[in-house]
């Protein structure tokens, strides 16, 4: 029987709580899950979003929220540059069956569904699995925390513990 295996891709700029959550709930489901963070994450329309923090910082950040399913073999940290490859490429590349998004509202869904389309389409039927933000995660999001952080103010209520930990010391 072969592995069931996802890929849960993002920016992480930097992991919250709500990510961490998406990854917790997928973990319960997949035997494996590649977390693919960006390394400059381009849209549709060619423009770059701009990261407060460096590809290095993201990657660390992921690895001190998941340090015990890193731990436990069942999550692997890796990234992708969006501009050399697509995410449909990279999760065939790693066997997976799946790509895992979290939502937090109609927007993400409907944007999210039509990539479930796409990924359908030119990704060899690679299905989305969705999950719906739990309540207490459905204001938070990375734009959030970055405003946050660039105002000075404690964001210890949205990022894991370690997480935070670690923005002070680089902050």
């Amino acid at each position: 029987m072969s592995e069931n295996i996802c890929v849960i891709p993002g920016t992480f700029d930097p992991v919250t709580n709500g990510h961490l959550d998406v990854i917790l709930r997928a973990s319960k489901i997949f035997d494996k899950i590649y977390i693919a963070s960006f390394d400059h994450s381009a849209g549709f329309d060619h423009s770059v979003k701009k990261t407060m923090f460096s590809s290095d910082d993201r990657r660390e950040m992921l690895k001190l929220a998941c340090k015990d399913l890193i731990d436990s073999g069942k999550v692997i940290i890796d990234t992708i540059d969006e501009t050399s490859e697509l995410l449909v490429d990279y999760a065939q590349s790693k066997k997976a069956g799946f790509v895992v998004r979290g939502v937090r509202n109609i927007g993400d869904y409907e944007y999210e569904y039509s990539l479930s389309l796409i990924y359908r389409k030119i990704g060899n039927n690679i299905d989305t699995v969705i999950f719906p933000a739990k309540s207490e995660h459905l204001y938070i999001s990375s734009t959030f925390v970055r405003e946050m952080i660039l105002y000075k103010r404690d964001v210890s209520e949205y990022v894991p513990e370690k997480v935070n930990q670690y923005i002070k010391s680089i902050i």
